[in-house]
């Protein structure tokens, strides 16, 4: 379930970083915010975020949904750096707090809070990214879809 939520929150993340470059420039990045959401498993992230042209991003992420029988609810804030480069954008976030969980029904802050560090927090994360107008599919290395826009 820990690799499941870091996946899906993960792809989300990062989703809204590629838009930020001009499809024209891969040189030229700009900052913005961006909505961007996921499916996998049975769990919806939603994620809001806000890239700056100096490489460095603050998010918002929600996931929510049931996965292997049990409903969950995690809210997270994070920061971390983005670059792209062609087609690819890496991120590592270094920080990543959840303010809010629950897993199965019961209070899971701490729970949540692991699983973040654990499996989101100083890993290098990389998508795959398509532009299509004012819209972005991204596709990470577990294939795992999502789609962002402004």
């Amino acid at each position: 379930m820990r690799k499941l939520i870091a996946t899906a929150a993960l792809s989300c993340m990062l989703a809204g970083a590629a838009f930020a470059q001009t499809p024209s420039s891969g040189a030229q990045l700009t900052g913005g915010t961006w909505v961007c959401s996921a499916v996998t498993d049975g769990l919806n992230v939603i994620s809001k975020q806000s890239y700056a042209a100096d490489g460095t991003s603050t998010m918002m992420l929600m996931v929510f949904g049931e996965a292997d029988g049990t409903n969950i609810r995690i809210v997270a804030e994070g920061v971390g750096t983005w670059n792209i480069v062609g087609d690819r954008l890496d991120e590592i976030l270094s920080r990543m707090t959840a303010t809010y969980a629950e897993i199965g029904g019961n209070g899971a802050l701490e729970i949540a809070q692991n699983m973040l560090d654990g499996s989101m927090v100083n890993v290098t994360l990389t998508n795959t990214a398509t532009f299509a107008g004012p819209t972005l599919h991204l596709v990470d290395v577990d294939k795992v879809v999502t789609d962002c826009a402004r």
